[in-house]
């Protein structure tokens, strides 16, 4: 760079925006200005464009974000109660045997019925009617109901 081009860009002034008013900085305040504005304005984009909505944008003038999103259907010690319930059942599956564990997994995780598993493992439906019990009496008497 020359020493003209040097002299210029010393004389150079440096503006930013505040409540619709342009106000004269250093080089360096404006600098970090728009790189954040930048930064801002990418990070608005990209939500956009995964189609993240900020909660604050949801407000109107009829309702609020709250109200839009809230569940009034939606008990907060019903849902904490189902959340432990469900912790100790899966607690009480974990101390049966295998052969237990993976039926109650077959049954009500994947779903299959008894029948599908009687053609499957060649083991009679009844057997595994009878296999299903006595896990689920176990169960039972772990969570002591």
């Amino acid at each position: 760079m020359n020493e003209k081009e040097e002299r210029e860009k010393a004389k150079k002034k440096y503006f930013i925006p505040v409540d619709g008013k342009y106000y004269e900085t250093t080089k360096e305040v404006y600098e970090v200005y728009y790189q954040m504005d930048r930064r801002e304005r990418y990070l608005e984009e990209r939500d956009l464009k995964k189609g993240i909505i900020n909660f604050g944008d949801i407000d109107n003038e009829d309702y609020s974000a709250e109200e839009i999103i809230s569940d009034k259907d939606t008990d907060i010690e019903e849902e904490v109660i189902n959340k432990i319930l469900i912790k100790t059942v899966l607690e009480a599956i974990m101390t049966l045997d295998e052969e237990e564990k993976w039926l109650i997994q077959e049954l009500f995780f994947y779903g299959k019925s008894e029948v599908v598993l009687s053609q499957e493992t060649g083991v009679a439906r009844t057997t595994l009617q009878s296999k299903k019990y006595k896990a689920f009496e176990k169960i039972k008497k772990i969570m002591k109901i």
